[in-house]
């Protein structure tokens, strides 16, 4: 039966005319069977292009249309499994990231909650004036907020400031490394 097609099998010539008659009679039915790979209908009809742009640059190695036929079934299949194994890859490396994020940000949030609570337990041991504009100051108010919320002048804020932060250096001074490793980690 194979020979019996092979002798009835019509001739091919791949030029414009008949290159667009196999694209007219191939294109919906071979993006219908790369969705089967993909289950993507704008990735199907790039890859079913791209087989028939391949078509057209070796249009000229094909005699019969089931050569045609053969290999742009062959070509789709083969693009479609490709795409899928990138998809794989694309996605498996889209985890990982997603992990690596994940880790980073657990280890940003000890880090800073670890300093936090050092630096937070040091500002507690200074008297109560300097412990009360530190604890505005990490709020993120300045010198004149300070003094407002705390009826004194703007200059003591920054006398008792400057002194804070020679105390907390002192009190801290043992977790200089400690600190420094982790902001560096």
């Amino acid at each position: 039966m194979y020979t019996k097609t092979l002798h009835n099998a019509k001739s091919v010539i791949l030029d414009e005319e008949s290159f667009h008659n196999i694209f007219n009679q191939y294109y919906v039915t071979l993006c219908h069977f790369a969705c089967r790979y993909v289950e993507d209908a704008e990735t199907s009809a790039d890859i079913v292009q791209d087989s028939f742009a391949k078509l057209w640059q070796i249009r000229k190695d094909f005699a019969y249309e089931h050569q045609v036929k053969a290999f742009l079934y062959t070509v789709v299949r083969n693009r479609a499994l490709n795409e899928l194994e990138h998809s794989k890859v694309e996605y498996e490396y889209m985890c990982k990231l997603s992990e690596k994020r994940a880790d980073s940000f657990f280890h940003d949030a000890v880090v800073e909650e670890e300093t936090y609570r050092i630096l937070s337990g040091a500002i507690d041991c200074l008297p109560e004036q300097m412990r009360n504009i530190m604890h505005l100051a990490l709020e993120g108010k300045k010198n004149a907020e300070i003094a407002l919320e705390l009826g004194i002048s703007a200059e003591t804020v920054h006398t008792l400031k400057k002194l804070a932060y020679k105390k907390l250096r002192s009190l801290l001074k043992d977790y200089y490394y400690v600190l420094l490793v982790l902001l560096t980690a």
